[in-house]
């Protein structure tokens, strides 16, 4: 008898500290300076490569050059695909650069490997075109050898 009013007790506690559950989840609309989507991988990707380091970089325009220049990345160690990434201007690595317009994404999984068992490597993939900062979620899939 003490247990279960011991228990009706503790639910009780509980419900009030929780609330009922039925709180609605309040997400925050991406920022205009934001790129976020998901990165896959490809099956023929070998899987050894789970244990390097994955990489995200945006490519834009420069504004006296035509040609795309990184200008932000974030990295994932020991990636679990399928990997969510957002990129907003904390991840700028240029000074003066505002993370905004059309952009170009690669993703790379990257392996360095000191052993004659494991074979070092790099996958890539990227978008087709330009992408919009601030837009809806990127989708990549790498599933490339990386040309050296």
């Amino acid at each position: 008898m003490k247990s279960q009013i011991l228990l009706g007790a503790v639910f009780l506690f509980s419900v009030s500290v929780t609330g009922t559950g039925c709180s609605q989840k309040i997400s925050t609309p991406p920022s205009s300076h934001t790129i976020e989507g998901n990165v896959r991988i490809g099956p023929h990707v070998p899987l050894w490569m789970m244990h390097g380091t994955m990489t995200v970089i945006v490519y834009m325009k420069g504004t006296t050059s035509p040609d795309y220049l990184p200008v932000a990345v974030t990295e994932y160690y020991h990636p679990v695909f399928p990997v969510h990434f957002r990129i907003s201007q904390k991840n700028i690595r240029l000074s003066g650069i505002d993370l905004k317009g059309n952009v170009r994404l690669v993703a790379k999984l990257s392996l360095e490997s000191g052993s004659s068992l494991v074979s070092s490597g790099e996958y890539v993939g990227m978008t087709s075109g330009e992408v919009p900062v601030g837009g809806p979620p990127v989708n990549l899939l790498i599933d490339s050898p990386a040309t050296r």
